[in-house]
C-alpha cells in the first residue's frame, strides 16, 4: 500500500498515534469473581413521558432509579468540545473550521446567558439550541447521514441490483405526505407513488420515523433466494426463517431461541443478590405479551415456536415475485395485486388476499395469529402499536404484564431504535449478546432514551437530543484527569469489567468512552471535510471497499465498528493520496486562496488543512514540523508563491492522507477542548460572519432569532 513509511513517520512525529494511552486508562475485563454493582448508578435525569411501574423487572425485581455517580457530572467537557462532537453525531461531519466552533460556542453562551453548565445537566438550553441550529443550516447533511443510518439499521441490502430503484430513487414531490400516509392509513390504501428513499427522507423531515419501520416490513418479504428443486413447502419455511431472522435482528432485537434462557421474566444470569446479578431487563413482560409465553410461542401441530413466530412472513402465494418459482405455491383467485400505500413497483407487489397456510402453521406474533397471517396483518399491528404508544405510552400491569400485544411489539422496536441511535453516537451498545443490558447503568440509559422517544411521538431529533443529554457523550479526555480515581464511572461503556479480579477496576474509566467512528461516518466525514461529493448510498461497484471498512453490505457482510489492520490498509489505499475528486475540492481551494495572498507560507496551507480535518491548526511541535518538512520537501516558512504548485500540491495531499489515517480523525471522541485563532487561509464561507448569516436567514428556533453584529452573535425573542 502507498506510503506506509511516510504515514507512520508523520503519525509518530506529530503525536497522532496516541492510541497507546487507551490501554493504560481502560484495560478490558476478564472473567473472574463477581463484582458488587449495588452502587452502579444510572446517568442523571428521569425519563420523560409515561413512567414504568415499580414491579416490572425479572422475577418481580423492582426497577429503581439509582443516584448518578458524581464523577460523570464533574467530567463534562467544554462547550467547544461539545460542538465538535455534536457535529459528528448530528451531521456526520466535523466543523469546517475554528470560526464555526467559535460561532456555536458563542451561540450556546448567548442562549444560556453566560451561566455555567449545571452539574449533571450536560445538555443545557444553549447546547440544545446549537444542535437544532446545526440541523437547520445543514439539512442536506442531516438527511443524508440519518437516512443512511436507518437503512443500514434495517439491514437493507442496497448492494443488490433489485434494491437499487426502491432505495435510491426519489419520486415523490411531497415526501412528508408519503410518510403521513404510511403512518395513518392501511397498507392497501393507495396514493401518489413513492420509493422507500422518499419515505425515509419524508419521515425524517416530518420527524416521526415510525413509518420507515411500518413500510419496510413489506420490503423484507418482497424478494428471496431461489430454491432450485427444493420442495415448495420446505423452501417456503426456509424463506420465512430467513425473513424472520432479519426481522428479529432489525426490529425486535431478540432471538426466539435465546428466550428459553433469557427473557424479561427470567434469566439464567439473573441473581437476586446485587453482587452476582448480570441481567437488567427493561420493565414489562414484553415477550410474554407477544408470544403468550416469555420463552417464545409454544409448539403446535408439529411446528415449533420459531415457525409460529415467523408464520406471518409468508412469501409463496403472497409476494407476486414468488410466482416465478418452478413450483409456485397456490394463491387465492381471483385476487388483486397491490402495491402497499401505492409505492413504486420496484419495491414489491403483493396479493391482496391469502389463503390457508400451505405449511399448516398457526402463526403467533402478538395480535397476528392464525393460518392466514401475512404482512398485511403484521404491518397493521405495528401501526396500531405505534399509535397506542404515541397516545399514552406503554401500559403495564402491577406485575409487568402488558395487555396490548401491539404496543409490546412497537415498544420493542422503539427500544431497539433508541439503542441503535445511542450506539451510533456514543460508540458502545447498551445490550450484550443475549439482547439485554448487563448493568444497571446501561438499563437506565436504555429506559431513559426509549421513554423519551415514545413521549416525543417517535421524533428522531428528540431521540438524538436525549442521547446527547447523557453525561457519557461529552466526557473529557483521559489525560485531563477529571476524576479522583481511574475507574470512577458506573459500567456503562464496558459492562464486562465488573468481572475484574481487582475490585478497584470493576468500574469504567474515561478511556472506556473512547470509540471509533462507524465506517459510513468516516466516509461522510472525509468527503464532507474535503468538499467531495457525498458517498453514494448505493455503491454497488464499491461493495468490496465498504465491506472492508465495516459498512453493512448484506447478510454475509453485516458490518462492524472499528478498523482492524486489513481495514486500515483498505482505507489507506483509498485515501492516501487525498485525490478522489481533486477538481475544485478543499485542497485545491487552499492553493487558490494562497495565490491571493503573495506572502502566504506553506505553514498557512498545512494549518488550514489540519484545522479542517482535525480541528487543530497548531504547528508548534518541533518534531511535527520536521516530519512535515521532510514530506513536503520544503520549509514550512517558505512562501507558497516561491514553489511549484504541481510539485507541492501532491505532497500536501499526502499530508492530507496521513491526517485521514490518524486516531484524531478515526476516533470521534478525541477532539480539541478549546477554540484557536482561525487559520489565515480559512475559506470565506467558513468564516464567522458567513456562518452567522446562514442561521440569521432561517426562521426562529424556539422563538429566538439570530442577529449578526460586529461583536458576535445576538439573539432576539419573537
Amino acid at each position: 500500500m502507498r506510503r506506509a513509511t511516510q504515514s507512520s513517520t508523520l503519525l509518530l512525529a506529530t503525536g497522532l498515534a496516541c492510541c497507546a494511552l487507551l490501554g493504560a486508562c481502560g484495560p478490558s475485563g476478564a472473567p473472574a469473581a463477581p463484582a458488587d454493582e449495588a452502587d452502579a448508578g444510572t446517568p442523571p435525569s428521569d425519563p420523560p413521558g409515561p413512567p414504568g411501574p415499580p414491579d416490572a423487572g425479572v422475577d418481580g425485581e423492582a426497577v429503581v432509579d439509582e443516584p448518578p455517580r458524581e464523577p460523570l457530572a464533574r467530567c463534562q467537557d467544554s462547550d467547544a468540545a461539545f460542538v465538535r462532537r455534536a457535529y459528528l453525531a448530528t451531521l456526520g461531519r466535523r466543523p469546517r473550521g475554528q470560526d464555526e466552533v467559535r460561532f456555536y460556542t458563542d451561540l450556546i453562551r448567548e442562549v444560556d446567558g453566560g451561566a455555567p453548565l449545571a452539574e449533571g445537566a450536560p445538555l443545557s438550553a444553549g447546547r440544545r439550541h446549537a444542535v437544532l441550529a446545526m440541523i437547520r443550516t445543514s439539512q442536506d447533511d442531516y438527511l443524508r447521514r440519518w437516512s443512511d443510518f436507518y437503512l443500514d439499521s434495517l439491514r437493507v441490502e442496497r448492494a443488490r441490483e433489485s434494491s437499487v430503484a426502491c432505495f435510491s430513487t426519489l419520486l415523490s414531490a411531497d415526501r412528508r405526505k408519503a410518510a403521513e400516509r404510511v403512518r395513518r392509513e392501511p397498507a392497501r390504501a393507495q396514493g401518489d407513488v413513492f420509493s422507500m428513499l422518499d419515505l425515509t427522507i419524508g419521515a425524517l423531515e416530518s420527524d416521526d420515523v415510525s413509518p420507515i419501520y411500518i413500510a419496510n416490513l413489506f420490503s423484507i418479504v418482497s424478494q428471496s433466494f431461489a430454491g432450485a428443486n427444493a420442495d415448495p413447502v420446505k423452501l417456503e419455511l426456509a424463506r420465512r426463517e430467513n425473513f424472520g431472522a432479519r426481522f428479529s435482528g432489525a426490529y425486535l432485537h431478540r432471538d426466539i431461541v435465546c428466550l428459553r434462557c433469557h427473557s424479561s421474566e427470567a434469566s439464567v444470569t439473573f441473581d437476586p443478590d446485587p453482587s452476582k446479578n448480570r441481567f437488567f431487563p427493561l420493565p414489562g413482560l414484553l415477550e410474554k405479551s407477544l408470544f403468550s409465553d416469555s420463552s417464545g410461542p409454544p409448539e403446535k401441530d408439529g411446528h415449533d415456536g420459531v415457525a409460529r413466530a415467523y408464520g406471518a412472513f409468508r412469501y409463496g402465494g403472497f409476494a407476486v415475485a414468488s410466482m416465478a418459482d418452478a413450483e409456485p405455491l397456490p394463491i387465492v383467485l381471483p385476487n388483486a395485486v397491490v402495491r402497499p400505500w401505492g409505492w413504486m413497483e420496484a419495491c414489491g407487489e403483493f396479493f391482496s388476499e391469502v389463503g390457508d397456510d400451505p405449511a399448516g402453521v398457526d402463526a403467533l406474533l402478538g395480535s397476528v395469529k392464525g393460518s392466514r397471517a401475512s404482512m398485511w396483518d403484521l404491518s397493521a399491528a405495528l401501526q396500531r402499536g405505534f399509535a397506542g404508544l404515541r397516545q399514552h405510552g406503554l401500559s403495564r400491569g402491577e406485575r409487568g404484564e402488558i395487555p396490548n400485544p401491539d404496543e409490546a411489539l412497537a415498544y420493542l422496536v422503539s427500544a431497539h431504535i433508541a439503542e441503535e441511535v445511542w450506539r451510533e453516537v456514543i460508540g458502545t451498545p447498551l445490550t450484550v449478546a443475549h439482547y439485554y443490558p448487563r448493568s444497571a447503568a446501561a438499563r437506565g440509559e436504555l429506559l431513559r432514551t426509549t421513554e423519551a422517544f415514545l413521549a416525543s411521538g417517535f421524533s428522531h431529533v428528540s431521540l438524538l437530543l436525549e442521547v446527547l443529554r447523557s453525561p457519557g457523550f461529552n466526557l473529557q479526555a483521559p489525560e485531563e484527569g477529571c476524576a479522583d480515581e481511574p475507574y470512577a464511572f458506573a459500567p456503562l461503556f464496558d459492562p464486562w469489567i465488573i468481572a475484574e479480579e481487582d475490585p478497584a477496576r470493576r468500574r469504567n474509566s474515561v478511556a472506556d468512552a473512547i470509540a471509533p467512528l462507524t465506517g459510513r461516518t468516516l466516509l461522510s466525514a472525509a468527503h464532507g471535510a474535503l468538499e467531495w461529493p457525498g458517498p453514494s448510498p448505493l455503491p454497488i461497484h464499491d461493495v468490496a471497499f465498504l465491506g472492508e471498512i465495516g459498512v453493512f453490505v448484506d447478510d454475509a457482510r453485516p458490518g462492524y465498528r472499528g478498523l482492524d489492520f486489513q481495514a486500515r490498509l483498505a482505507w489507506e489505499d483509498r485515501f492516501a493520496r487525498c485525490d478522489i475528486a481533486p477538481e475544485g475540492d478543499f485542497v485545491a481551494r487552499l492553493f487558490e486562496t494562497a495565490a491571493e495572498h503573495p506572502d502566504a507560507a506553506v505553514s498557512d496551507v498545512i494549518a488550514a488543512l489540519k484545522d479542517r480535518l482535525l480541528g487543530d491548526p497548531g504547528l508548534d511541535d518541533a518534531g511535527e514540523r520536521e516530519a512535515l518538512e521532510a514530506m513536503l520537501g520544503a520549509s514550512l516558512d517558505t512562501e507558497v508563491a516561491a514553489l511549484d504548485r504541481e510539485e507541492l500540491e501532491p505532497r500536501v495531499r499526502s499530508v492530507c492522507g496521513v491526517l485521514l489515517e490518524s486516531p484524531q480523525f478515526m476516533l470521534g471522541t478525541l477532539v480539541p477542548r478549546g477554540v484557536a485563532a482561525a487559520p489565515r487561509l480559512t475559506p470565506p464561507d467558513a468564516a464567522y460572519g458567513a456562518i452567522c448569516e446562514r442561521l440569521e436567514a432561517e426562521p426562529p428556533i424556539d422563538g429566538l432569532r439570530v442577529e449578526c453584529a460586529s461583536g458576535g452573535v445576538r439573539l432576539r425573542r419573537e
